[in-house]
């Protein structure tokens, strides 16, 4: 694998010879993590111009379902990062020559 380049020279790497995935898995998760509170912060406010027990539930199930989504946005990125792994194995062990 050759040597580790910036964000930004990898990005324009068109023979893709340098995978983004592990500088971008960090990033998702924190973006995932962000975007879900704000998500449930922005339901309870909308549900406390219904209602004080609307604000409730929403805070309730929003919290719920943000440590699911957590959960789940985790276990799909280490698949990810696990499955390039393994094509890495598999290059390295079928790499001729080299």
């Amino acid at each position: 694998m050759p040597e580790e380049k910036n964000f930004f020279a990898g990005l324009f790497d068109f023979a893709f010879h340098h995978s983004l995935l592990r500088n971008l898995v960090k990033l998702l998760y924190v973006i995932g993590i962000i975007g879900g509170g704000i998500f449930v912060v922005a339901r309870v406010v909308l549900g406390y111009q219904q209602s004080p027990a609307d604000a409730l539930i929403n805070l309730v199930a929003g919290i719920v379902s943000l440590f699911v989504g957590i959960l789940i946005t985790r276990l799909f990125l280490e698949l990810a990062l696990l499955i390039m792994r393994i094509a890495e194995g598999i290059e390295r062990a079928t790499r001729t020559g080299v």
